[in-house]
C-alpha cells in the first residue's frame, strides 16, 4: 500500500535530490532557541535571509527585539496549529540530557523532552500540509544527535534520541514534505561545556548542507558517524517499509472533507 505521501504528491518529487534549497524569506521555527545551538542556528539563518521565529518553553527568554518569540508547553503542541500554517520551516533542537541519572523521573523526563514532545510537534505541523502544496514548501528539520549510532555515555540520552530518530525514519516513508535529520557530534554549550565543536561552526554547516539538499546532515568530528549512519538509516528505512504500513490517506484530507460537508 503507497503512503499518504505518495497518494498527494508521489514519490520521485519528494526524492528529488537535485532541488537547491532556498532560505530566503523563509520563516522558519527553531525548538531549544534559547540554548547554544538553538541561539546558533537562529544567528546563521538570519544571515542567509530566513526569518528565525524563537519556539521556547522558557518563561522568561531573552531574545533580540527583532525575533519572534512562541511559547509552548509539552502537552498543548496542538495550540500551536494556527502559528504553524505560516511556518515555512520546522527546525526540532530541543533536548534534555539527565546524564547517568536512571530514576523514574529521569526516565519520564528524557522521553517526554527528547521524544514524545519532539514526535507531537512534528505531527500537528504535518497537519497543516494539504495535498495541493508545494510538497518542497515546508520542510522539517530534527535534530536527533550521534546518540542514534554511537554512545553518549548518557544512556536515557542514548534511548530517548534513537527512540526520536527511529520514530523519524518511519514518518520519512509517509511524509508530505521533506524531513531532514541533523546528527551533531559533540559540540561546546552551556550543557557540555567540554564540547569540541564551536556551536556557531556547526550551525554553519547545518544550514550549508540543508541548502544543498542534503537529507541526512551529519556535522562531527567522528569519522564512524559517516560510515556507520547512512547503513543504519538505510537498512532502518528498509526494515519499516517492508514490516509496516501506511493509513490510506492524511488526516487533513478527512479534516477537508468533513468541513465541506457541513
Amino acid at each position: 500500500m503507497r503512503g499518504p505521501a505518495s497518494l498527494c504528491y508521489g514519490e520521485s518529487t519528494l526524492e528529488n535530490e537535485d532541488i537547491r534549497v532556498s532560505l530566503q524569506g523563509k520563516a522558519i521555527a527553531i525548538t531549544g532557541a534559547s540554548g547554544t545551538m538553538g541561539r546558533a542556528l537562529m544567528g546563521e539563518l538570519a544571515r542567509q535571509g530566513a526569518t528565525p521565529i524563537a519556539l521556547t518553553t522558557s518563561l522568561n527568554p531573552q531574545f533580540e527585539s527583532a525575533i519572534e518569540i512562541l511559547t509552548w508547553r509539552p502537552g498543548a503542541e496542538a495550540e500551536l496549529r494556527d502559528r504553524f500554517q505560516n511556518i515555512d520551516i520546522l527546525v526540532i533542537n530541543h533536548g534534555v540530557n539527565v546524564h547517568g541519572d536512571r530514576g523514574p523521573e529521569a526516565i519520564e523526563k528524557s522521553l517526554q523532552v527528547n521524544a514524545l514532545s519532539a514526535w507531537a510537534l512534528i505531527e500537528v505541523f504535518l497537519g497543516v500540509i494539504t495535498c495541493s502544496a508545494d510538497p518542497t514548501a515546508k520542510e522539517i528539520w530534527v535534530n536527533t544527535s550521534e546518540a542514534e549510532v554511537g554512545p553518549a555515555f548518557s544512556p536515557l540520552y542514548e534511548v530517548s534520541k534513537r527512540l526520536l530518530g527511529d520514530l523519524i525514519t518511519l514518518r520519512r516513508l509517509d511524509a508530505p514534505c521533506i524531513i531532514r535529520k541533523i546528527v551533531l557530534g559533540p559540540f561546546k554549550s552551556n550543557l557540555n561545556p567540554i564540547g569540541v565543536m564551536s556551536a556557531d561552526w556547526v550551525a554553519r554547516a547545518v544550514v550549508a548542507l540543508a541548502a544543498r539538499n542534503v537529507r541526512n546532515i551529519i556535522v562531527t568530528i567522528n569519522p564512524l558517524t559517516y560510515l556507520t549512519f547512512p547503513i543504519k538509516e538505510m537498512s532502518q528505512s528498509l526494515y519499516f517499509r517492508l514490516f509496516s504500513r501506511s493509513t490510506p490517506l492524511l488526516p487533513t484530507i478527512s479534516s477537508e472533507k468533513k468541513v465541506s460537508q457541513e
